[in-house]
């Protein structure tokens, strides 16, 4: 086994355990008491601690495989369904029944295209979005929400439900920082569902606030749409409670490394001569925006780059995919990869060639990624609350299945990569993540001779070393602080993660 640069590797042939499923339980029983402590000691302060508390309570766990929730015949039927949509909707079935009849009233609506639509980043209560507010809810029914929404998000940390706990936290944090609580609190939280969550029905699950918005679409026991999906936050880093908090560093991290890895020429075609002072497509149109898609694509063809060119790209998109259920996401990230070629990435700003640190770090600093069926935005503002720092607000859409084709979409969670698309990506489990001493990687499969990079934000491969085996621990010590990506390539394909060092 050979390593460079003094980071120390180690590999087996065995995989290493998951944590038991009862540990898991345990977690959440314990936030659950702890939110009944919370709720009882002082109900007026819940929409400021209640959501902090599961924050840091909750460790958000790979999900449960829920086919053996699945009643079915004969295999055929089981694997037509998406493995994690029963657990949603179950634990959906269990919030809503937990709700008293006014409150199920303010959740559950019947779909219609402008409430699907009803949604923002503004903090504009429940006068730009459906669904009963979670500072309304008492202990147990906080959970069973929050446990619905864990379902639906990925698990991966500073994505998905980890992110949105994150978000949530900024907003008291905001409130420390001077604002308004009647505007800015981790209570002021909806949560809605647009027809009655089901495994063989269609339907919308809504989740939103200041900086926050989650439309996610099932039917027939699918995932249908998983867009628009938004997030933001002020400040951009933050510490509260004594925790410190980074949730959007990985996503800006990584169009810095996807920026800074073009040449003068390609730097040139990608730069955009408009100004962006916010995301083009969104807040939502509940808000009065009707912008739609540019009919042309605009800045840098990634048909012309190099395959590590290419995967940079794909990792900038990862993190947007990864805010959503694995199984959705894989399919997603499969979908994407096979649309690379004919994507574009353009960006504006005061940027230096090859420097990453010079990208987005300035107010109208902009960054997008659009595809056949990929949008993802990223937008740098001054702050709102905090004026003396930047601010960051993206939104991810798609341009075939945003709202789920308002609910008469087809399936996006059965897509696969093929074969010879950007060689054989597959994703790559890194945990503890973040992590300060130690790593460790599970491989998709069997790997012999394989060459192991770690990639800093610039560009530049900081360690090399080789593995064969089906999983790997890697020394990262002596790594400075920030977010890396690493590859593992052998003759049969690429994997493909990220981690951040503490």
């Amino acid at each position: 086994m050979i390593s460079k640069n003094s980071i120390a590797v180690t590999g087996s042939k065995s995989s290493y355990f998951s944590k038991p499923n009862s540990l898991n339980a345990l977690l959440v029983l314990v936030s659950g008491v702890c939110m009944m402590f919370l709720f009882s000691s002082n109900i007026s302060n819940v929409s400021n601690n209640v959501l902090a508390s599961m924050g840091e309570l909750i460790n958000p766990q790979p999900k449960q495989n829920a086919s053996n929730f699945i009643m079915t015949e004969n295999d055929e039927t089981e694997e037509a369904l998406s493995t994690d949509i029963p657990t949603i909707v179950s634990d959906a079935q269990a919030f809503y029944n937990s709700l008293s009849s006014t409150q199920q009233a303010q959740c559950m609506q019947t779909y219609t295209n402008t409430l699907a639509r009803k949604w923002s980043n503004l903090p504009c209560g429940s006068g730009c979005r459906n669904g009963v507010q979670l500072g309304d809810l008492n202990a147990t029914q906080l959970a069973l929400a929050l446990k619905v929404m864990e379902d639906a998000l990925g698990s991966t940390t500073n994505n998905g439900y980890d992110e949105l706990l994150s978000i949530n936290v900024a907003e008291d944090a905001l409130v420390n920082a001077g604002a308004n609580s009647s505007q800015y609190n981790s209570g002021l939280r909806w949560i809605a569902f647009l027809n009655a969550p089901s495994a063989t029905g269609a339907w919308m699950l809504q989740y939103g606030g200041h900086h926050y918005a989650a439309n996610i679409s099932f039917n027939n026991g699918h995932f249908i749409g998983a867009t628009p999906f938004f997030v933001a936050l002020e400040p951009a880093t933050f510490t509260y409670n004594g925790t410190y908090y980074a949730p959007m560093e990985d996503e800006r991290d990584a169009f810095r490394a996807m920026l800074a890895s073009l040449s003068t020429t390609e730097f040139n075609t990608a730069k955009l001569s408009t100004t962006f002072s916010d995301c083009l497509m969104s807040p939502g149109e509940s808000n009065g925006n009707s912008n739609t898609f540019p009919t042309t694509k605009q800045g840098l063809a990634v048909s012309g780059l190099t395959t590590t060119q290419k995967n940079l790209v794909l990792a900038a998109i990862e993190n947007y995919t990864d805010d959503v259920d694995s199984t959705l996401a894989e399919s997603l990230m499969a979908l994407y990869t096979n649309e690379i070629d004919q994507t574009y990435i353009a960006f504006t700003g005061s940027a230096t060639v090859g420097s990453a640190t010079s990208f987005l770090n300035a107010n109208s600093n902009y960054v997008r990624i659009d595809g056949p069926t990929v949008w993802i935005e990223f937008a740098c503002q001054n702050g709102v609350v905090i004026q003396n720092q930047i601010h960051y607000h993206s939104v991810w859409r798609d341009h075939n299945s945003d709202y789920g084709v308002d609910l008469t979409g087809s399936a996006i969670d059965e897509f696969t990569v093929g074969l010879n698309e950007i060689e054989n990506v597959k994703p790559l489990k890194v945990y503890p993540n973040p992590s300060s001493q130690m790593i460790k990687m599970d491989f998709p499969r069997q790997t012999l001779n394989a060459t192991v990079n770690v990639i800093d934000i610039t560009g530049k491969i900081v360690s090399s070393s080789k593995v064969s085996g089906s999983n790997l621990d890697l020394n990262i010590e002596r790594l400075t602080s920030g977010t890396y990506f690493i590859t593992v390539t052998d003759k049969s394909g690429v994997f493909r993660g990220k981690f951040l060092k503490k």
